[in-house]
């Protein structure tokens, strides 16, 4: 493989970034039927990314391959509940890199970018974030890289156990 280059996204990486967005919703919605991916236009999406990238609070790096986008990966950082301290964690919303580039250490890379932005910013001192239970793969490699099971997300429809889930 080509080499890669981890570094901070531009507002030009949007339509690039759509692109790999589209596969992980797709790749989500496959690994667990309750996630329906909504109607977004790449217009929007732009819109929306160009807000992330104005926030102090909030990071995105790319990996880039040539010319092109292997993966990203999207952190923020997130108020605990008033209950808990801290007060603040880091999160990772997205990460994801497209699977001809899988398993040559490019998640690992974004990952250590968004761990560097965290370690500056003031208060803030572990991650938190959501994994899909179903998605073996991922909770594979957020435990591979040092996460543990924290709280647990239950999901149930409104109609009660007797639904299907």
């Amino acid at each position: 493989m080509t080499g890669y280059r981890i570094r901070p996204a531009s507002e030009s990486d949007g339509p690039a970034l759509y692109e790999l967005w589209q596969g992980l919703r797709q790749h989500n919605a496959t690994v667990d039927r309750r996630v329906i991916p909504a109607p977004v236009a790449e217009s929007e999406f732009i819109v929306d990314f160009r807000e992330v990238l104005a926030r102090p609070r909030s990071a995105a790096f790319v990996a880039a391959v040539d010319t092109s986008l292997a993966g990203f990966i999207a952190g923020t950082i997130e108020r605990n509940l008033p209950d808990r301290l801290p007060a603040e964690h880091a999160t990772v919303g997205y990460l994801w890199v497209e699977e001809r580039f899988r398993r040559q250490g490019i998640a690992r890379a974004l990952f250590a970018e968004v761990t560097g932005w965290a370690r500056s910013q003031n208060g803030v001192s572990h991650f938190e974030m959501a994994v899909l239970s179903a998605d073996d793969a991922a909770a594979g490699f957020w435990r591979s890289i040092g996460f543990s099971p924290f709280i647990e997300r239950l999901w149930a429809p409104l109609g009660g156990a007797e639904e299907d889930a």
